[in-house]
């Protein structure tokens, strides 16, 4: 059986990492339309797992079955992305698809052939690689790259993910019906895995989201849109982000590739994460704020009231520094993230 056209198309979607891809053998397509409908992954997971089995049955074994594939085509499929450099846990991400994939198989009667998983086999031998934290990120850092973002809109989507540890995905989904604003809260609904969290933000991410609102004169329900009213892609804030990083001496090049040395927006995710643990945050409220909790942790969270969350995020959250007030003697004072601005002249940065 001659593969699919290059990109030929299983599931459509208007986005790339969303769209589903054809692979030559039915019982691939058939776990991906599977895990598709009961919503076992994401659609951005079934991408990387269409992308990793096309890869693996239509170039590296095009003429082998999936079941006959060994552990030793696993491990030769292996050395072969070792000898062309890739990451260890890019390898290890490629054959945890495969193994997904098995694992779903073997649970199918009608696919008596595939009596085992070469896959996981292999995969307990890679170990995943921890790096440590990057030496890049540091609030101040952070703090700094902002502050040298010039467009409001992409300043906001910087402070959020700083303020809120959540992904560049989900802050540039985040609708004007998920602003929460006068309770303290920003709903994230389009979650890693399908999740729906409700974060709280300090009064100077409530000041940026208002603005943002003021400035905003298209009819898109996203706050994040283009000047054609269209979403930003993501692409967009990496490249605001890395050119504000430059300007704010924090990276020497825009194109730096050593990981220690350059900053990239997933880059506040983990300041964000540090910020929380280091100061006291229980654990499963930061894995809760973070948007990886698993149900367990979720009906855990949902037992404790939101405003007790929001006190403690509020006891440990920093600021960015980014407003100022003019009190009634004209002296310029920072204005603390957790005071309430109705009354008050704000002066802003953004």
């Amino acid at each position: 059986m001659a593969p699919p056209r290059k990109h030929e198309i299983l599931l459509d979607h208007e986005e790339w990492e969303k769209q589903v891809f054809k692979n030559k053998h039915d019982c691939i397509n058939q776990w991906l339309k599977s895990k598709d409908s009961t919503g076992g992954a994401s659609r951005r997971t079934l991408n990387s797992y269409s992308r990793t089995a096309s890869k693996f049955f239509h170039e590296h074994f095009p003429d082998t079955h999936p079941s006959e594939v060994t552990v030793g085509d696993i491990e030769e499929y292996v050395l072969d992305l070792n000898d062309r450099g890739v990451a260890q846990n890019t390898k290890r991400r490629y054959v945890e698809s495969l193994s997904a994939f098995y694992t779903w198989a073997l649970f199918r009667p009608r696919f008596e052939d595939i009596t085992g998983n070469p896959a996981r086999v292999v995969l307990e031998e890679i170990p995943k690689e921890k790096k440590p934290r990057p030496e890049t990120a540091t609030w101040e850092n952070g703090r700094e790259i902002i502050r040298n973002i010039p467009d409001p809109r992409d300043k906001t989507a910087a402070i959020l993910m700083a303020k809120t540890g959540a992904r560049i995905r989900e802050v540039l989904t985040l609708k004007e019906e998920d602003l929460l604003l006068e309770d303290g809260f920003v709903r994230f609904t389009n979650r890693k895995g399908g999740t729906t969290t409700v974060n709280p933000v300090d009064q100077e991410t409530i000041l940026a989201l208002n603005r943002l609102k003021a400035l905003s004169s298209n009819d898109s329900p996203y706050m994040f849109v283009s000047i054609r009213g269209d979403r930003i892609k993501r692409e967009r804030v990496r490249r605001v982000v890395r050119r504000a990083a430059v300007k704010a001496g924090v990276m020497d090049k825009v194109d730096e590739q050593d990981w220690h040395k350059k900053f990239t927006p997933h880059y506040y995710r983990t300041i964000f994460t540090s910020l929380m643990r280091n100061n006291g945050m229980p654990d499963h409220y930061t894995r809760y704020l973070r948007g990886d909790g698993d149900k367990e942790v979720m009906d855990l969270y949902t037992k404790i009231p939101r405003d007790e969350v929001r006190d403690e995020y509020l006891e440990i959250i920093k600021p960015l520094n980014l407003y100022t007030r003019t009190d009634g003697g004209g002296e310029n004072q920072r204005l603390e993230s957790t005071k309430s601005t109705s009354s008050e002249t704000v002066q802003t940065r953004l």
